[in-house]
């Protein structure tokens, strides 16, 4: 085991990881598989809409969040 896996942060570390989170946005949920998963660089609107990667995500998206009823 790291024995400084321990110690806080230094200084640089700190100032990188707080300048990353302000140059890069935070991508949404419901297109973070269209930005890290596909290989495409650029979808014409018909295609996004039928993409088949983006809707099973967006399917385990809702069904991730959506209330539990069969607890009841």
């Amino acid at each position: 085991m790291n024995k400084t896996s321990n110690k806080k942060p230094g200084l640089l570390r700190r100032l990188g990881s707080s300048l990353s989170k302000r140059l890069a946005p935070r991508v949404p949920d419901e297109v973070s598989c269209c930005e890290f998963d596909c290989r495409r660089a650029e979808c014409v609107a018909g295609d996004w809409e039928r993409c088949t990667l983006r809707l099973d995500y967006a399917d385990r998206l809702r069904e991730r969040h959506a209330p539990d009823h069969e607890q009841g």
